[in-house]
């Protein structure tokens, strides 16, 4: 008899178990997919004039993972950009652009994002306005610490300005000096608009 009423004290403690289970695996929040699209500025200076160009980021997306009350916890995303892409206005140079960045071995800029949402937000404004990126260009990776302004978001779309600076010697790009006198500058400014969409996935 007592052997008869443990086994049934360890059955209802299994099924009390198994019960549960739903219920801890429903608590765990999916991450929410976002569908990003971005437009890029950059410029620079030379010895004669300023110049600078444009490319657009291939479509990318933006994983965010929420938190038991539904806001951002983390967010991961990795955005590419073609070289070729880039845009001067000015073919000759476009050439020269795609030459100094090795187009061609190196066909892709990469930016990577895992972060804490906490990292992003501003302790005084609680609105977003720092990203963590690591950046590989040339095949050699880089932390860059963006900075967000014009941060506007709904439940469904969220929209912000992005920049932050580059340097090309620590990018490892050589730009050739053209007729022995004319130099470009070392530092290149990045401004990009960002627009994120959820998915209805």
């Amino acid at each position: 008899m007592k052997a008869l009423i443990l086994t049934l004290v360890a059955l209802k403690a299994l099924i009390i178990t198994l019960a549960a289970l739903p219920l801890q695996a429903s608590a765990a929040t999916p991450p929410v997919r976002w569908n990003g699209s971005s437009e890029i500025q950059f410029s620079g200076t030379s010895t004669l004039h300023e110049w600078g160009g444009k490319v657009a980021a291939q479509p990318f997306t933006v994983m965010v993972t929420p938190d038991a009350s539904g806001q951002p916890s983390s967010l991961e995303a990795t955005v590419q950009v073609k070289v070729a892409g880039m845009d001067t206005a000015e073919p000759d140079r476009d050439k020269n652009l795609r030459k100094a960045m090795n187009a061609t071995g190196f066909p892709l800029i990469t930016g990577t994002l895992n972060a804490p949402f906490s990292s992003l937000v501003d302790a005084h404004t609680k609105q977003p306005a720092a990203l963590p990126l690591t950046l590989e260009l040339l095949g050699r990776k880089q932390s860059v610490p963006a900075r967000i302004s014009h941060w506007e978001a709904t439940d469904r779309a969220a929209t912000f300005d992005l920049d932050f600076d580059l340097s090309l010697k620590k990018c490892g790009i050589t730009v050739p000096t053209v007729l022995f006198i004319i130099h470009v500058g070392d530092a290149i400014k990045l401004h990009a608009t960002v627009k994120l969409v959820r998915s209805n996935d």
